[in-house]
């Protein structure tokens, strides 16, 4: 069952259980150690992505457990050289057989939330990421699933809150 279909039945349940205003999420660092299954992978990664300092990148690599890429889900890289402070680079990426498939790139801290809360945008039902930066700042980001493939949308958010938490914007005056 692919991470999205599981996902999406989590929430379900969840939302059932708990109803929608208790949604919340997991809260992680990535700072597992990379597995040997994924060093060739992720060398030619870095390779194509920090050709300057490709081995000391690939010596850096952290990522967040095996369970999400091994289901068919993101794999989630955080690469801890070269960084401005605790923000550093973090991939979002697919992992095939042959390559690490780059599908979004960003700087970021360790810490990412996702939520377990499923919301349609524009028609496909997607997965929200929230990574932390300075002093609070977050990026939001959706992961979706649609007939094309795996693809990503970042919120320019601000305060970050979740679809069921939004209010709707105030009346434009004219």
């Amino acid at each position: 069952m692919s991470w999205y279909r599981s996902m999406f039945l989590a929430t379900a349940l969840s939302l059932t259980v708990m109803g929608v205003a208790s949604a919340q999420g997991a809260r992680f660092r990535i700072e597992d150690p990379l597995p040997d299954v994924l060093k060739g992978r992720v060398a030619a990664l870095m390779r194509s992505e920090r050709p300057r300092d490709a081995e000391a990148a690939l010596a850096a690599v952290r990522i967040k457990g095996d369970r999400f890429w091994r289901e068919g889900g993101p794999l989630l890289l955080r690469i801890e050289t070269g960084c401005h402070g605790d923000l550093c680079m973090v991939m979002i990426g697919k992992v095939t057989d042959q390559a690490i498939i780059p599908q979004l790139t960003l700087r970021a801290g360790p810490t990412v939330t996702v939520s377990d809360e499923l919301v349609e945008l524009w028609g496909i039902w997607s997965t929200r990421f929230i990574l932390e930066g300075h002093g609070g700042a977050k990026i939001d980001v959706w992961g979706r699933r649609g007939d094309q493939g795996d693809s990503w949308i970042a919120d320019a958010c601000g305060g970050c809150v979740s679809a069921s938490e939004a209010k709707p914007p105030p009346p434009s005056v004219k």
